[in-house]
């Protein structure tokens, strides 16, 4: 029996009982708030919250007038939310909290869930994979999971009331724009939805739908373009040139176009980072930088698809393939580069304070790369457990049509693949973009443990 806490109202000689908190409900939001800090640990352990190079872009960009020409304007205004200037701490106390509440919906999906069982879940995963380390860094790639898991519940949940449609709606919305290779990775998803839960398929395809508006609309505001990635193709350009697939190209072309990279056809660089942001580079040495050579890029780009397309898939494969095999926390957690970017955002904008935790954490300090190889191969461990105790899932699903399971499964193993795609095959293989994601291997065997073949919200339709 469900306990209400009530309340005695009355006026003119009469009363009534009014119900003030739903004690289960009570519960089950304690359970996802302490879930949530169980998953900022390694915050706490640092005694700061995780950091990137690129972390300070994203501090930089509610401030006037600074746009990023290579990240979409979506993470930084919504960290300002978080943070007011006062404590970089509140973003990793929200993350924690949107990812718990999410795992908490996608176990209502596939069966049952109680708070201690939650509890148990999100103490697994916090301990034995990337997602604590996600969510305890200042950057979107927590996002990439959470992008998967909104548009898992709204295509194969059946318990989520108008409301709560309207919010994980506008999570995955905003989860997907964070970031451009989270288009991709919805996009894969999506194909999940259509296939087992066509019926559905709408509500899950709006999020994608809010992010490319958002998307679209922040670009034309800041660039007058009408793009989702507008200067994308310098990244491209980057890619198939290390790859070799652009120096043909300039060879072939260069004797009747005026290209600012044609000086460069004998000297290009192997590594495509090396290709985007090295300052004497062939981008940065442009008079327009990357904005201006975007045209151009996407030029080359093209001509090198269209006449060298098997190269160019083959290389993409390649690459797709070198990234899935890559999950460490090697390049998630070092300090290289944090005290020419980030410290300067914290001293300009925050309160002293917040400095001197920021230099007493052990990231900055360097005392964390050397304490998290074990770590690691933990977690690396139970990726591959996890992967291995799917495919078992996924045959007992298939055999007793359980969909919603199936699709779970599915739905991750397609993400897990389009975010190798889109960053391995489109930028270059880095360890922390398959991190920031493969911990969602781990998560069916936690949700369906111990599996059952039949059990009410798991068995549907393809279509209802």
């Amino acid at each position: 029996m469900v306990a209400n806490l009530t309340a005695t109202a009355g006026s003119s000689g009469w009363s009534r009982r009014v119900p003030l908190l739903n004690a289960s409900r009570a519960f089950n939001f304690i359970a996802i708030l302490l879930g949530g800090m169980l998953m900022i640990w390694p915050a706490l352990w640092n005694g700061y919250p995780l950091l990137y190079t690129d972390t300070h872009v994203f501090i930089n960009q509610p401030t006037p007038g600074h746009f990023n020409w290579d990240k979409p304007f979506i993470y930084g205004p919504w960290m300002l939310l978080s943070h007011a200037w006062y404590s970089l701490w509140g973003i990793v106390l929200v993350q924690g909290a949107l990812l718990s509440q999410l795992v908490w919906l996608a176990q209502q999906t596939v069966g049952s869930v109680t708070p201690l069982r939650h509890l148990l879940v999100c103490l697994v995963l916090s301990l034995l994979t990337g997602a604590s380390w996600f969510v305890s860094l200042l950057m979107p790639d927590i996002f990439a999971g959470m992008a998967l898991l909104c548009i898992f519940i709204l295509g194969f949940s059946n318990r989520l009331t108008q409301a709560m449609t309207v919010w994980v709606s506008l999570l995955g919305a905003f989860a997907i724009a964070v970031h451009l290779s989270h288009l991709v990775i919805a996009a894969a998803c999506l194909l999940v939805v259509l296939v087992l839960r066509w019926r559905r398929f709408g509500y899950a395809l709006l999020p994608l739908v809010i992010a490319l508006a958002a998307l679209l609309g922040t670009t034309m505001y800041m660039f007058n373009k009408v793009s989702v990635s507008p200067f994308g193709s310098v990244f491209m350009l980057a890619r198939m040139s290390a790859d070799g697939n652009v120096k043909s190209i300039l060879e072939k072309h260069c004797s009747e176009k005026t290209w600012h990279l044609c000086a460069w056809t004998e000297r290009l660089a192997k590594d495509s980072d090396d290709f985007m942001w090295d300052a004497s580079g062939p981008v940065w040495t442009h008079p327009g930088g990357p904005i201006g050579l975007a045209p151009e890029a996407s030029e080359i780009v093209a001509l090198a698809v269209r006449t060298r397309p098997w190269q160019v898939l083959w290389s993409a494969t390649q690459n797709t393939v070198t990234q899935l095999t890559m999950v460490k926390l090697v390049d998630t957690i070092q300090p290289d580069g944090l005290d020419q970017t980030v410290v300067k955002s914290v001293e300009k904008f925050f309160p002293s304070a917040e400095l001197e935790r920021y230099k007493n954490s052990k990231q900055v300090q360097g005392k964390m790369l050397e304490r998290v190889s074990f770590v690691s191969a933990v977690g690396t461990a139970a990726v591959l457990l996890g992967f291995l105790l799917s495919i078992y899932l996924l045959l007992q699903a298939w055999r007793s049509r359980q969909w919603t399971v199936l699709a779970l499964i599915t739905m991750i193993w397609m993400g897990v693949l389009a975010n190798a795609f889109a960053t391995g095959g489109l930028s270059k293989p880095h360890y922390r973009y398959q991190t920031r994601i493969a911990w969602l291997l781990v998560l069916p065997p936690l949700l369906l443990w111990p599996y059952k073949k039949k059990s009410g919200p798991v068995m549907q339709s393809r279509s209802n």
